[in-house]
């Protein structure tokens, strides 16, 4: 049997938005998007989009800026809903490096339902550095704790294995939901961590559903009362005259 995941119903929800939504300007060219970031990272090594983390924009900028200082090696980092239409991020931080001039590590922490964690270095060696970034991304959790987790698995020097025991985990969880999946006894236990207020996943879960359930029921409402006042409309002119 299949994964029953929320995931999976994003996009039909998606297209029920785009019916009611107007259309969302076209993206950046990727020249334009580094020359931008670049200007930010000129201004502070951490760039943190409120498009991104709200009201806790300043909360998240300096955590992540105490957690890179750890770091010997001069680090530059960009927090946004998205960056490039790609998900290989290398070659627009490629870009944003070559446009700042700057050595370092460069970090993106992009996303909207959830985070995508991606890591290169240019002109500094950080043996890790892949692994590092990789293993925090099995995380679920906010930029700060993404940031802090691929500092720490730098420090430790044992990057690859903490990665290795990360990837283990990981095919157990799925041996057993593919087990639990055949009885169907996953797909609600899934639906309910999908939901999970206490993640930030299941946080922006319930407000993209939430927001797309309001869009769904204001237009399956309001259609049948714009069409039931209009038909009455001719009945009323025939009264008045």
């Amino acid at each position: 049997m299949p994964r029953f995941r929320l995931r999976a119903l994003l996009p039909a929800l998606a297209a029920l938005a785009c019916a009611v939504l107007p259309a969302a300007p076209a993206a950046a060219a990727p020249q334009s998007t580094a020359a931008f970031y670049a200007e930010r990272l000129a201004e502070d090594p951490v760039y943190v989009s409120d498009h991104l983390a709200g009201p806790g924009v300043e909360r998240t900028r300096s955590g992540i800026a105490a957690a890179t200082a750890r770091l010997d090696v001069p680090v530059h980092v960009i927090v946004a809903p998205a960056l490039s239409e790609d998900y290989d991020l290398r070659p627009l931080l490629a870009a944003v490096h070559d446009r700042l001039g700057e050595d370092g590590v460069y970090l993106a922490v992009t996303g909207d339902i959830s985070l995508q964690l991606t890591g290169a270095a240019y002109g500094v060696s950080v043996p890790g550095l892949d692994d590092a970034v990789t293993e925090a991304g099995y995380l679920d959790a906010g930029p700060v704790r993404l940031v802090e987790r691929t500092v720490d698995n730098l420090l430790s020097g044992e990057a690859a294995a903490r990665l290795g025991r990360a990837q283990e985990a990981s095919r157990e969880e799925s041996a057993a939901y593919d087990e639990d999946a055949e009885t169907g006894s996953g797909m609600w236990a899934d639906l309910a961590d999908d939901l999970d207020s206490d993640s930030v996943v299941g946080r922006n879960n319930i407000g993209f559903t939430a927001g797309i359930g309001a869009g769904a029921a204001a237009v399956l409402i309001g259609y049948p009362v714009v069409r039931a006042v209009r038909a009455a409309a001719p009945a009323r002119r025939a009264g008045r005259s």
